[in-house]
């Protein structure tokens, strides 16, 4: 049972405020790597959760803007809550999901402060999926990083997409995408939108992609 006075003395944080949709959104954010870091991992690899990434911003702008009130949702590597949070509040029916422990105290932490009413929040191992249902639009964000999870990724679309459903992702350009890609051609018809982020000082590329059956109307 998630308790937010024991996430408070257990992390420290701070607070990042983001609008979308003209709407105020406010995420907790690990204030100290060092405490989340997992000292069984001998190459402390940094944990990819701990950040809100642009990706996870654009998906979350583009599901403000349907009008998809309503749908079924599933989040696949939540994270710290970003696009399932806004999702939710522009009327989805959103199960956000993760693996990672700490990453799910965040999810927790963050759905309380934004006054999630109706978030579901599971643990979900790609691997050993066990949740039930299926999902009107699966989403994720920064998700194709290495090939090993190229087959438990697809099982999982193929699992829990309802029929005429849809799947979006969100992503900077990075080389096993495309080959991720080519494989799902078999099965979904692909679009490929690129939105650019300006910065002071840079613009970065993120690939929004939308995977429908092949066979949907």
């Amino acid at each position: 049972m998630f308790s937010i006075e024991s996430f408070n003395q257990t992390f420290k944080t701070e607070t990042i405020p983001v609008t979308i949709g003209n709407k105020p959104f406010t995420f907790l954010v690990p204030k100290n790597l060092d405490e989340v870091l997992d000292s069984s991992d001998g190459k402390n690899q940094f944990p990819l959760w701990v950040k809100i990434w642009e990706a996870s911003l654009v998906l979350a702008d583009h599901l403000a803007k349907q009008n998809h009130t309503s749908k079924t949702l599933l989040e696949l590597g939540a994270g710290l809550g970003a696009i399932g949070i806004v999702a939710e509040s522009f009327g989805y029916q959103v199960t956000a999901t993760e693996y990672d422990s700490q990453a799910l105290q965040f999810l927790m932490a963050n759905a309380h402060k934004n006054e999630c009413k109706t978030m579901q929040i599971q643990h979900l191992d790609w691997h050993k999926p066990d949740i039930n249902g299926t999902f009107d639009i699966i989403v994720g964000s920064e998700l194709i990083y290495k090939e090993d999870d190229f087959d438990p990724l697809i099982a999982l679309f193929q699992k829990y997409l309802a029929p005429d459903g849809q799947i979006l992702l969100a992503n900077e350009p990075r080389k096993t995408y495309e080959p991720f890609l080519d494989i799902l051609k078999k099965w979904y018809r692909i679009e490929i939108w690129r939105k650019r982020l300006r910065a002071s000082d840079q613009t970065k590329t993120i690939l929004l992609t939308r995977l429908s059956g092949k066979n949907n109307a």
